[in-house]
């Protein structure tokens, strides 16, 4: 019987532990199940018993083991699933941090490039920075950015006079609350993997450090755990599933060095790896480090990432926002110099109509390096999904077509490739479909924020008589010169809090 590891890695959100998990899982299992021939069979294996998706929620280091006949090769694939789940890690919602968000995304267009930090320094000679962009291409960004912080303001102002409108007439408005809460999860995880400060708030795993050093720490615990069951000879091989802001976690730990790695562990997990996984340096480990350096280890104590990822057969990336990092913080998503063993294959889909994703055409290899630190990438673009709402949370969804995604992942784990899903219409409509949805979306958000401002203000309080045009075109105004200040201000202070280095 072959034996194989998936570990999951899931995306932004408020999902519960194991959520994204059986997604991957229960999709993967219907896709076996359209060939009686595989005998596709499913175990969960549960710890403690609690109720399903509960924040307390116990299952077994593999809470999912999926088996099905290969028929190639005329055996028995069993894969392992695992998950590494971090949306616990999210800051609490408040006020404070609301006003934050607010100001961080109405400013994103400004932020400032970085591309070098006090502990890049201690990092440059052993990685590098994805391709730098050209002026054209900055502001090419800059410009899509501010206008994603243009619908996020119409947004702002449609939720909130819809609220205000709500409220005044003693309707409870629940469902705006919840939508509140979504905005707040879904951006909010982006600027937290993304934020320069570190952590004040009294978790345990993030107290003194910043929020991407707990979640890249989760991650690379489950590397190091999965690569030593291959060692050990209990696994053949594993993969990683990568979905949406988990895609830069993942990458991240694929790239760390081998004198940051240790970094992450605890003194119990340290001293129980097998000896293959360690190694003793060349050099002693820099002064500054993130995560900083634990007391137990020695100056050249290292993870061998040579053994550490002789298991890994492939990374899939889906709906991944790489690109976007590489392009505004590329000194958070370097390329290792010294290429992962083998011949990995990366691939990256990414759905036409996904507003997150793109084609990951910033990252290169270092020197001589093949690949990119070993990765060898290949970008799917899959025009499937017609609505901006479905495309990002689409990717892993089974369908009665035999050529999804889900369906061309199963001769990969076989030990065959992955070849590119069908397109379900054509990829030059989609692109025509994306922009026009775009558009219409924001032309959409402004006139009903145009609309409740012309009844609120003009109907109700009888302060104004404009119609509703002139609102929009007020409202438009006023977002422009909203997010263009934002957006200023944010590169000033920025360039005034940090200077050339991280602080």
């Amino acid at each position: 019987m072959k034996r194989i590891a998936i570990l999951v890695v899931h995306g932004v959100g408020e999902q519960t532990q194991f959520e994204h998990l059986e997604e991957i899982a229960s999709n993967l299992y219907k896709a076996l199940g359209k060939n009686p021939q595989r005998r596709a069979h499913v175990q969960v294996r549960r710890g403690d018993q609690v109720p399903r998706h509960s924040p307390t929620e116990s299952w077994r280091e593999a809470p999912a083991l999926l088996r099905w006949w290969c028929q190639p090769s005329n055996d028995w694939v069993e894969a392992r699933f695992r998950e590494v789940y971090w949306a616990d890690l999210d800051m609490p919602m408040a006020w404070t941090g609301w006003l934050r968000l607010i100001g961080w995304a109405l400013g994103v267009s400004g932020v400032k490039l970085f591309d070098a930090s006090r502990v890049w320094a201690g990092r440059r000679d052993y990685m590098c920075l994805p391709k730098e962009l050209t002026r054209r291409e900055m502001i090419l960004v800059r410009l899509q950015l501010f206008g994603i912080s243009l619908l996020f303001f119409f947004m702002l102002m449609t939720v909130g006079l819809l609220y205000g409108l709500l409220t005044r007439f003693s309707f409870r408005a629940q469902w705006l609350k919840t939508i509140w809460g979504t905005i707040y999860n879904y951006l909010g995880d982006v600027k937290l993997y993304q934020d320069w400060f570190v952590r004040e708030d009294t978790g345990l795993e993030t107290i003194g450090e910043k929020s991407r050093v707990a979640i890249r720490r989760r991650m690379v615990r489950a590397l190091v755990r999965t690569a030593a069951e291959v060692e050990a000879g209990t696994l053949d091989g594993y993969y990683v599933f990568a979905h949406s802001l988990g895609t830069v976690a993942a990458f991240n730990s694929l790239m760390e060095t081998d004198l940051t790695l240790p970094n992450y562990l605890t003194e119990e997990e340290w001293n129980g790896l097998p000896t293959s996984l360690k190694r003793e340096a060349t050099h002693n480990a820099p002064q500054i480090q993130m995560p900083r350096r634990p007391p137990w280890l020695k100056p050249r104590d290292a993870i061998n990432r040579a053994r550490l990822f002789a298991g890994l057969r492939g990374f899939l990336t889906m709906g991944s926002p790489l690109d976007k990092f590489a392009a505004l913080w590329p000194v958070i998503v370097p390329i290792n110099r010294e290429s992962i063993p083998g011949q990995v294959p990366w691939v990256n889909v990414a759905d036409s109509q996904d507003i997150v994703a793109a084609r990951l055409d910033l990252f290169r290899s270092c020197d001589q390096t093949p690949g990119i630190g070993g990765l060898h990438l290949s970008n799917v673009e899959w025009a499937d999904q017609r609505s901006l709402f479905s495309a990002h949370i689409s990717y892993w969804k089974v369908g009665e077509r035999h050529d999804r995604l889900i369906d061309r992942l199963i001769p990969w784990l076989e030990g065959g490739q992955l070849t590119a899903p069908a397109d379900s219409f054509n990829l030059v409509l989609a692109r025509v479909i994306y922009m026009v949805s775009l558009t219409f979306l924001g032309g959409l958000l402004l006139w009903i924020a145009a609309l409740l401002a012309w009844f609120v203000l003009g109907q109700l309080t009888h302060v104004s008589t404009w119609p509703v045009w002139d609102w929009m075109i007020v409202l438009l105004g006023t977002g422009i010169v909203v997010v263009a200040v934002c957006s200023v201000s944010r590169h000033l202070w920025e360039r005034r809090k940090f200077g050339s280095q991280e602080k």
